[in-house]
């Protein structure tokens, strides 16, 4: 009799050949109060925090509880999820405690992150403790993934953080392993582990490896792990592991052995998920910090550079790489990102946008000298990254301004020569002082036109008749930033201002026409009218040309019958809002 639940087959592997590497920082929110007592010059807290019991808190259902002991107090006896007063009485009182800071933690695993840029183009967190780097293809570039690991280690060590490592062909395996190793180093006072030890980091096989030697090397590595340390959300599968460990099962390559559609059925499909991540037999995205740049390249020295002539040599050099991975792509650059990666740790970056897309070389090494004597090289560069965050077919290209895009860059043409004088504005005052003029959907005056640096300007050239509404009147040289008051005296209710007090001017009108209404969007303002002006062209006795308008609902100022009237009686709800020329 068959089986009502037949066991699915077991996929494939993807043989995807990727290489990550987890770092997992097992005592980060200890690591910051020893780092934090070092900067407030508190010696004996800091002493305490690193060689005495010392632990973190948060409010938990029973009182504050410990979310994380140092080594000492773990040594002492002291567990996640302890009372305060079990933890005091486990140390006798001698325990240095402080409130968790999640917030703040999440902010130095940012920072690390961005440090970790020099090693990766594509860095992402791995819950509150850990980053994970996608080290495919750049591990030459630290002399093999032993030397990267061992620079990544250096750099964040250095910096005063505690830290496991581990490299597998998916996210989830190396997360797990590098979790596994720091979750061996909290255990190692009388609790033997199963696992892999943490002195050093594990390397699943190495990326010259075959997908077969890789595979039966991950397995091997993964299969001792305990069912709990296969995801982020240990919480959720303690259930599943106690489950597991009713019917002997403590570890994953005895869970994987049993039938899949067993699994399935009593701990759900998820979990078979989480096993086809781990031994890379289903995909298994890395989600970067920050979206990757469609082309980027990078140059990094064993020994560090620091004279102005390297680091021009160096930009040069990635200069021309870029330029080749962007015209192998057929794509322009409309934003270059420099990014320096300094041996104390620093990062220093240097944005430009360009007015056309391009990729023509000496333009782009114009731009960035601009930007080169502004960098500080410290004790040494270690890394350099140049990266085109914003690309573009070539032959799409900006036109943004009348003429442009009809050459490339170095045709020397009159639209290409604004292009490049815009380019090399902004790189010498800062990105986005040359403005451009984008049409909005709007339909007040102030509204329907925006002012954008001319780098990210539309891609066409930009008419008024571009906007909702065509424009029936002509329009004022210069619109004021916003309307202004103004005092109006008009003959009957619905005439021209017949003399207006503007900046504590009186002007008499000459000529006046009009008016132009324009209402406003009535989703603006629900359950009222929209908002409508009646616009009028006036000419003062002096010569002035102004844009005046009338909110709705304004009675003006009806004069006398001898044509005399009081300006403290005139409304209040006439604006200037334009100078004509």
């Amino acid at each position: 009799m068959s089986s009502p639940h037949p066991d699915p087959a077991r996929p494939a592997g993807t043989g995807s050949g990727r290489r990550i590497l987890a770092l997992h920082l097992p005592l980060l929110a200890v690591d910051r109060q020893i780092l934090i007592a070092q900067a407030a010059g508190d010696a004996d807290a800091a002493r305490h925090w690193r060689h005495g019991p010392a632990a973190c808190h948060a409010p938990g259902p029973r009182g504050p509880m410990i979310t994380i002991p140092n080594p000492a107090a773990r040594a002492a006896g002291v567990r996640t999820g302890m009372t305060l007063a079990e933890a005091r009485a486990r140390t006798a009182g001698d325990i240095l405690l402080a409130p968790a800071d999640p917030r703040g933690d999440r902010r130095a695993l940012a920072w690390l992150a961005d440090l970790a840029d020099r090693f990766s183009p594509a860095v992402g967190l791995d819950g509150d403790q850990g980053l994970l780097l996608d080290i495919t293809g750049v591990a030459h570039l630290f002399r093999g993934e032993a030397g990267l690991i061992a620079r990544a280690s250096a750099l964040i060590r250095g910096r005063g953080f505690s830290l496991t490592a581990a490299i597998a062909p998916t996210p989830l395996a190396a997360s797990a392993l590098a979790r596994a190793q720091g979750h061996a180093q909290a255990q190692a006072q009388g609790h033997a582990q199963a696992y892999p030890p943490a002195d050093d980091a594990v390397v699943v096989a190495h990326d010259q490896a075959g997908p077969d030697e890789t595979r039966a090397a991950l397995a091997r590595l993964v299969g001792p792990l305990p069912p709990e340390m296969i995801s982020l959300d240990g919480g959720r599968l303690r259930r599943v592991a106690e489950g597991l460990a009713r019917l002997g099962i403590r570890r994953v390559d005895a869970l994987d052995a049993l039938p899949r559609s067993s699994v399935a059925e009593r701990f759900g499909p998820g979990l078979l998920d989480l096993l086809d991540r781990l031994y890379d037999r289903a995909p298994d995205p890395l989600h970067p910090r920050r979206p990757s740049a469609p082309v980027d390249v990078r140059i990094s020295w064993a020994e560090p550079i620091g004279r102005a002539e390297d680091i021009a040599a160096a930009t040069a050099a990635l200069v021309d790489d870029l330029v080749a991975d962007l015209g192998a792509a057929g794509l322009g650059a409309r934003r270059l990102a420099l990014s320096v990666h300094l041996v104390d740790g620093r990062l220093q970056r240097a944005e430009l946008g360009l007015a056309l897309a391009s990729r023509e070389p000496r333009h782009m090494m114009r731009l960035l000298a601009e930007r080169l004597d502004r960098i500080d090289p410290g004790l040494g560069i270690e890394v350099m990254v140049l990266a085109a965050p914003v690309v573009q077919p070539l032959a799409d290209l900006d036109r943004s301004l009348p003429g442009l895009g009809q050459a490339p860059l170095s045709a020397g043409t009159g639209s290409a020569a604004v292009a490049a004088l815009i380019d090399r504005i902004d790189a010498r005052l800062g990105n986005g002082r040359v403005r451009a003029v984008r049409i909005e959907a709007g339909v007040m005056p102030e509204t329907a036109i925006r002012l954008i640096p001319a780098a990210i300007a539309p891609q066409r050239a930009v008419r008024i008749d571009d906007g909702p509404h065509r424009v029936t009147a002509p329009r004022p040289a210069r619109l004021l930033a916003r309307p202004e008051p103004a005092l109006v005296v008009a003959a009957l209710p619905d005439d021209p201002p017949a003399r207006l007090r503007w900046r504590g001017r009186l002007h008499r009108v000459h000529l006046a026409d009009g008016p132009e209404r324009l209402t406003g969007p009535w989703w603006e303002s629900p359950g009222a009218p929209a908002e409508a002006r009646d616009y009028y062209r006036v000419e003062t006795e002096d010569g002035l040309r102004l844009w005046v308008f009338r909110s709705r609902g304004s009675a003006g100022l009806v004069l006398d019958g001898d044509g005399a009237a009081d300006d403290a009686a005139a409304a209040d709800d006439w604006f200037v809002h334009g100078i004509f020329a």
